[in-house]
């Protein structure tokens, strides 16, 4: 693909310098494991044990209780990572363009997804967000998330390799924001309790496709 010259957007986040504290990832693993291991009691002796280190001056409350835990590390990409980055940024710009067209011949106008780079992990309005989960888009903030190490996993795992592929992990996810700005993922999610919700989901989806 040709990139060179070409557009990027500006609804890039860069977060690879972020590292999201401990804590606030794996607090809702902690209390899933203790809560299916010994039941409520379990979840009891273990908000007495959190009280008691707070107390202490053994736990920091801040950091267990969610919301956006990150601080700042010293990151610096090589070459290659800083190109993909850039990759990134041209991509997004042309589906703006894309969709930005294509709404406006609807008579709608286009509300493009902000998309954040990350590295490890990182806190999403979905929850906290895993580079072993892969790109994901995530609805309730609109956002796309990716770590690009995802494109190495891309050529040596799924023997994909190339810009299109990689154009084609960003492309894919902002079909998603579109589903959601149409409303197509509301209806799906409206139907989830229905027998036939396999079909109508998949008809929904091909509808979205053309």
């Amino acid at each position: 693909m040709e990139t060179q010259g070409r557009r990027q957007s500006t609804n890039v986040e860069d977060a690879r310098g972020r590292k999201v504290v401990a804590g606030t990832a794996s607090l809702g693993l902690l209390v899933r494991f203790v809560g299916q291991r010994w039941g409520m009691k379990g979840l009891l002796v273990a908000a007495g044990l959190g009280l008691l280190g707070w107390q202490l001056g053994l736990l920091d409350p801040a950091a267990l209780m969610g919301g956006d835990q990150v601080k700042e590390v010293e990151y610096q990409p090589t070459a290659e990572e800083q190109e993909q980055f850039n990759f990134v940024k041209v991509v997004l710009g042309s589906t703006e363009d894309v969709w930005s067209q294509e709404f406006q011949r609807i008579g709608r106008q286009y509300t493009p997804p902000a998309l954040t780079v990350f590295r490890g992990q990182y806190p999403t309005g979905c929850g906290v967000g895993d580079a072993r989960m892969g790109p994901f888009y995530c609805p309730l903030d609109q956002k796309i998330y990716i770590d690009l190490g995802f494109y190495t996993a891309l050529e040596q795992d799924f023997n994909a390799p190339g810009d299109f592929a990689q154009a084609y992990v960003i492309a894919h996810e902002v079909g998603h924001h579109v589903q959601k700005l149409l409303g197509i993922s509301d209806q799906v999610a409206a139907m989830r309790d229905r027998p036939d919700y396999n079909q109508y989901s998949v008809r929904l989806e091909l509808q979205a496709d053309c």
